[in-house]
C-alpha cells in the first residue's frame, strides 16, 4: 500500500497528465453535471434512465455495454431505487457506508437480473451508482484492474471497495469540495493507478501513458502463438459454473484432491467423475484463473475477477488468448449467420488433427454458454452483440496450424485403431438360443448348474432384443449362481465363435466405495507435466468392443448395487439410451496413453449386473430399471441341485431341504453355495466319522452357514419360523442350533428385531 506522501506526489502528476484524457475527462465532468441537473422527476424518465445506464462517457464497460437492461427504464422499484441513492442519508463510517451502498447495489441488480436480463449487468449498474454518488467511486469496473487500485490504496487484506478507496483519497489528499471536477480528477486518478500499477509496485517510473478507458477497453488482444495455445475446451454441463466453482474453492487454499471431494460433494457436478474434474482444474489453473503455491491450489486475480462479475469476460479473454482455435469461431460468424455443421468443418479446416466434431462442438457449446453467439432468427448461428464487441478486439491475422503435412512424422500423432459407428455385420453369425441351449447340456461345467429352460431362454432374449441395450441385472437371492450362470453364457458364446474367453470377457466386482465412473473407466491424472490416463479392465474391454464391431464382448458387474449405480454408471446409461451415444472418458481432444476422449456406444457390449438385495446394498432407481432387462432368481430347486453332485449324502440333503422349507416363507432361504458347502463340509469328513460326531459336525454347518441368514422384523410369519426351526433342529439333535435359535426368537420378543449376531 503507497503511504499518504507518495499517494500526493502520485496525485500531482496524475492530475495534470495524461493530456490525451482531457476530452475523456471532460465528457466525464459533463454527465455528472447532467445528472446533477435533474431533479427526481426528470430523473424517473425513461429518456433519463436509459441515458444513465448507458454512460459511456464515464468509461465503457466493454462487452458488458451489450447486456439489455431496456426493462429496466421503466420498473417502477429499479427506478426509485436508483433516484433515492441520491437523498438516502448513508452511515458517516466508511466501512459501514460502503457495506450499506454494496447491500443496495446487490439488491437492485438483483431485480434486474430477475426480471429484465439474462446476465447480471453488472458493469452497467455500478457505472449509474458512480454517476449519481460521484463522491463514493471511482470510474473502474474490471475486478482485475479494480483490485490492483485497491492494492496500491488500501491496507492488505482489504476486499477492494470504491468506496473506500474514494475516503482513503479524501482522508489523504482533503474533501473534494463542491466541485465536480475534483471528482473527475481522483476517479481517473484511479485509472491511471491502476495503469502504473507494475511500475509502481516496482519503484520505477511511472510510464506516460496515452490510452483513454474507452481505447483501453477495445483494445486488440494479444492472442498466444499456435504452439503454446491450449487446442480445445472440453466442455462439462454448466461449464462456467464450475469453474467458477473451483475457483471460489480455491480463495483460501485447498489441497488438489481435496478439491476434487468437495466438488464431487455438489449434487450439480456428482455425477462427473474424478479423473473429468481433475482435467477441468488442471484447464482453470492453464488459464491463469488458479495456480499453484506449495502443495495448495489459490485463486489468482483473474480467477477473483470471474467470481465478482456477473459477465465473464475474464474467461472469455482468456479462452480467445489461449485456446485454439476459439477466436478462429468468432472470426468465422463475423462474416454472417453459419450453421452448426459448416462451424465444425471450419474448425476441422483450420485444426485438421480434429478428424470428429466433438472438438468443435464442444467451444461452440463454450460460446453459446458465454453469451457469444445465439441461434440465427433464420436458422444457424450468429454473433450477439458481446460476441461483435469481442470478435471486434481480435488481431487480423490470427494463429494458425502449421500445415498437417508438417507434422505428420511427430511423435504426439497416435496410430490408434479405428473406432467407428457402424453397425454390426458378424463376420460368423452369433449362436442362436437353440445353440446356446445345447452348450449348457453338454458342456462338463456349464451342465452342473441349476439353470431352468425358461431362465436361459430368458437371458438369451433379453440380450439379443435390443442391439442399443444389451443390458441385464439378474437380481435374487445370493449364492443362487447368477454370476457364475452368465460368465458360463459367455464363455460358451465365445467358444462357439471361436474367440479367446479372456479378451473378450471381464469380470469386474463393484466396491462399495465407487462414487464415480473411475472404478470402471479409470481415470486422467491431468496434474502430471505429461497427463496420463490409468485404465481399468473394463476400459480395456470397451475399446476392444468398439474396434471391433463383429465381435461380441461381456461385460459382468458382481454385486453392482454395493455402490450406487446412478452414480458411477451414468455414463453408460446415458449413452445406452441414445442412437448415436458416445462414452466419454476424459476431456482431452487428443489421444492420451491410447486411450482416446469418446468412442461410440458399443452395440456389440453385453452387460450384465448381478444384483443381491440386503441392508448392505442400494436400490436402484428408475433410471437404471427403465434401461435394464430385470431377471429374479428367488426359485432355489435343491432336487436338481442334489441330482448334479457327483457323491450323494441323502441325510444332509433331506436336512437342507426340510431346513430350507421352513425358512423359505419367510425369504431367509438359502440358494445353492450354501447347500454346497455344507455338503463339502460334512464330506470332507469322512465316511468312517461316528454318527454323534456326525450329528455334532451336522448341527456345526448349520449354525456356521444357514443361522446367521436368519434377520428380520417381528411379524406372526417370522415367529413362525422361529419356533419351526427350533423344534426341528431339536428333534434332530441339533442342540447348539437348537438354542441359538431359541436365543435369536427371545430377541425377537424382546426388541422386535432378530438377528444371528446380537
Amino acid at each position: 500500500m503507497l503511504n499518504d506522501g507518495q499517494v500526493r506526489e502520485l496525485y500531482a502528476e496524475g492530475r495534470f497528465a495524461p493530456k490525451e484524457w482531457t476530452r475523456w475527462q471532460e465528457n466525464y465532468l459533463q454527465f455528472l453535471n447532467w445528472v446533477q441537473s435533474q431533479n427526481d422527476a426528470e430523473l424517473r424518465s425513461p429518456a433519463s434512465q436509459e441515458r444513465l445506464w448507458r454512460a459511456r462517457d464515464i468509461t465503457p464497460v466493454g462487452p458488458g455495454e451489450s447486456v439489455n437492461v431496456t426493462g429496466a427504464f421503466t420498473d417502477p422499484e429499479i427506478v426509485e431505487g436508483l433516484v433515492s441513492l441520491r437523498k438516502t442519508s448513508w452511515p458517516q463510517d466508511a466501512t459501514s457506508r460502503a457495506e450499506a451502498i454494496q447491500e443496495e447495489g446487490d439488491r437492485i441488480l438483483r431485480l434486474v437480473r430477475e426480471r429484465h436480463s439474462k446476465r447480471q449487468p453488472y458493469a452497467r449498474m455500478w457505472r449509474a451508482f458512480a454517476a449519481l454518488l460521484p463522491s463514493e467511486f471511482h470510474c473502474i469496473f474490471r475486478y482485475d484492474a479494480h483490485v490492483r487500485t485497491a492494492r496500491l490504496l488500501l491496507p492488505e487484506g482489504t476486499r477492494p471497495s470504491h468506496v473506500l478507496i474514494r475516503a482513503r483519497l479524501r482522508d489523504v489528499l482533503g474533501p473534494e469540495g463542491n466541485e465536480l471536477s475534483e471528482h473527475v480528477l481522483r476517479s481517473t486518478f484511479c485509472w491511471w493507478l491502476h495503469e502504473q500499477f507494475d511500475a509502481i509496485s516496482h519503484g520505477t517510473t511511472p510510464l506516460s501513458s496515452t490510452a483513454t478507458s474507452e481505447e483501453r477497453a477495445n483494445s486488440v488482444l494479444t492472442l498466444w502463438p499456435f504452439g503454446k495455445q491450449y487446442k480445445g475446451n472440453s466442455s462439462p454441463r454448466n461449464g462456467l459454473e464450475l469453474y467458477r466453482r473451483i475457483v471460489q474453492a480455491c480463495l483460501s487454499g485447498t489441497p488438489r484432491a481435496e478439491l476434487v471431494e468437495t466438488l464431487k460433494s455438489s449434487p450439480e457436478f456428482s455425477a462427473q467423475s474424478s479423473a473429468a474434474l481433475r482435467l477441468h482444474i488442471s484447464r482453470v489453473a492453464s488459464l491463469g484463473l488458479i495456480e499453484a503455491r506449495g502443495d495448495l491450489l489459490h485463486s489468482t486475480d483473474a480467477g477473483e475477477n470471474l467470481l465478482e462479475s456477473d459477465a465473464p469476460d475474464i474467461l472469455v479473454e482468456r479462452l480467445l488468448e489461449r485456446v485454439f482455435p476459439f477466436a478462429g469461431l468468432l472470426r468465422l460468424l463475423s462474416a454472417g449467420p453459419t450453421t452448426a455443421s459448416k462451424i465444425y468443418q471450419h474448425l476441422q479446416f483450420i485444426y485438421p488433427k480434429w478428424t470428429e466434431t466433438m472438438g468443435p462442438a464442444q467451444l461452440a457449446t463454450w460460446a453459446k454458454s458465454l453469451d457469444l453467439i445465439e441461434p440465427a432468427p433464420g436458422g444457424g448461428y450468429q454473433l450477439t452483440a458481446a460476441g461483435k464487441d469481442w470478435e471486434r478486439r481480435l488481431p487480423k491475422v490470427l494463429p494458425a496450424a502449421p500445415k498437417l503435412e508438417e507434422t505428420e512424422d511427430s511423435d504426439d500423432i497416435l496410430d490408434l485403431p479405428s473406432v467407428t459407428s457402424a453397425p454390426i455385420v458378424a463376420a460368423t453369425p452369433w449362436p442362436a438360443f437353440e445353440r446356446m441351449r445345447q452348450a449348457f447340456a453338454e458342456d462338463s461345467t456349464a451342465k452342473t448348474f441349476v439353470l431352468q429352460d425358461i431362465q436361459l431362454r430368458t437371458l438369451h432374449l433379453a440380450w439379443h432384443c435390443n442391439p442399443q441395450r444389451r443390458f441385464v441385472l439378474l437380481a435374487g437371492l445370493s449364492g443362487t449362481g447368477k454370476t457364475a450362470i452368465v460368465r458360463q453364457y459367455a464363455r460358451l458364446y465365445c467358444q462357439f465363435l471361436g474367440l479367446p474367453t479372456d479378451d473378450h470377457v471381464a469380470v469386474v466386482p463393484v466396491s462399495p466405495d465407487w462414487r464415480d465412473p473411475s472404478g470402471l473407466i479409470g481415470y486422467l491424472n491431468a496434474l502430471h507435466a505429461e497427463p496420463t490416463f490409468q485404465a481399468e479392465p473394463a476400459l480395456r474391454l470397451i475399446l476392444r468392443a468398439a474396434r471391433n464391431p463383429s465381435h461380441p464382448y461381456f461385460l459382468i458387474l458382481d454385486e453392482m448395487n454395493l455402490a450406487r449405480a446412478e452414480q458411477y454408471f451414468a455414463p453408460f446409461l446415458s449413452a445406452m439410451e441414445q442412437d448415436q451415444g458416445r462414452l466419454y472418458f476424459h476431456g482431452s481432444d487428443e489421444p492420451i496413453n491410447d486411450v482416446p476422449p469418446s468412442v461410440p456406444w458399443p452395440k456389440n457390449l453385453f452387460i450384465a449386473g448381478t444384483v443381491n438385495m440386503d441392508e448392505t446394498t442400494h436400490p436402484f432407481s428408475d433410471k437404471v430399471i427403465d434401461r435394464a432387462f430385470t431377471m429374479e432368481f428367488w426359485e432355489v430347486h435343491l432336487q436338481d441341485f442334489f441330482q448334479r453332485q457327483e457323491q450323494r449324502q441323502p441325510e444332509v440333503e433331506q436336512l437342507l431341504e426340510a431346513l430350507h422349507g421352513i425358512l423359505k416363507p419367510s425369504r431367509r432361504h438359502f440358494g445353492y453355495r450354501t447347500a454346497a458347502e455344507v455338503l463339502a463340509f460334512i464330506a470332507a469328513a469322512g465316511p468312517e466319522v461316528s454318527p454323534s460326531l456326525r450329528i455334532e459336525l451336522l448341527d456345526q454347518a448349520v449354525f456356521s452357514k444357514i443361522l446367521p441368514r436368519i434377520r428380520g422384523e417381528q411379524s406372526a410369519a417370522f415367529e413362525a419360523m422361529h419356533q419351526a426351526l427350533g423344534a426341528h433342529c431339536e428333534s434332530l439333535g441339533l442342540h447348539r442350533s437348537a438354542a441359538k435359535v431359541r436365543q435369536m426368537y427371545a430377541t425377537l420378543q424382546a426388541t422386535g428385531i432378530s438377528r444371528f449376531w446380537s
